[in-house]
């Protein structure tokens, strides 16, 4: 009986933790959003000036930075390289978030900016959202965690089983 309790609190736990990964998938891509609207204020500046000067190439507006006998005008390609960098980013990690909902997933999990999930976790804000991905999430989040438990807890019996047996082995053995 305490183990069927047991099976039902995981199950729950699994069930909570899963409805919990579209929120955070969604919070992340408002994270996502706001740093690429504040990169594009400046990266927008820069592109007028790519734009008008230099026909649109921001590489060549970064070595004409590079190149400048004025330092303050030289030290700023490192910056302009940083900004175009962030907005490429940023513009990838966007069309990845546009992708099926287990591609999302998966991305955020293994490849998404390690420093901008580290902020949204920071600041995460737990909720209960009922949407579809959150109900399947829940559910099997629940599913694989019941099948881990009940594996565990039936390959615990099996190896007590197996060493009881061989324990009693010698003893029948001894006493025949």
């Amino acid at each position: 009986m305490l183990h069927r309790y047991l099976v039902l609190a995981i199950a729950l736990i699994a069930v909570l933790i899963g409805v919990q990964v579209p929120n955070f998938i969604t919070q992340y891509q408002q994270r996502l959003d706001s740093q690429l609207t504040e990169a594009m204020v400046y990266y927008k500046e820069y592109q007028r000036i790519a734009d008008k000067y230099l026909n649109g190439d921001m590489n060549a507006l970064i070595q004409m930075h590079e190149q400048s006998d004025n330092p303050v005008f030289k030290d700023e390609a490192v910056p302009i390289r940083e900004l175009i960098r962030r907005v490429d980013l940023y513009r990838h990690e966007q069309q990845q978030l546009q992708r099926g909902y287990l591609q999302q997933i998966w991305f955020v999990a293994t490849e998404a900016n390690r420093e901008m999930v580290d902020n949204t976790w920071r600041t995460y804000s737990f909720n209960v959202p009922l949407t579809r991905q959150a109900v399947f999430s829940g559910v099997i989040g629940a599913l694989l965690a019941v099948i881990l438990f009940d594996g565990c807890v039936g390959g615990c019996k099996l190896a007590y089983r197996r060493w009881r047996r061989k324990r009693q082995q010698p003893h029948q053995q001894t006493n025949r």
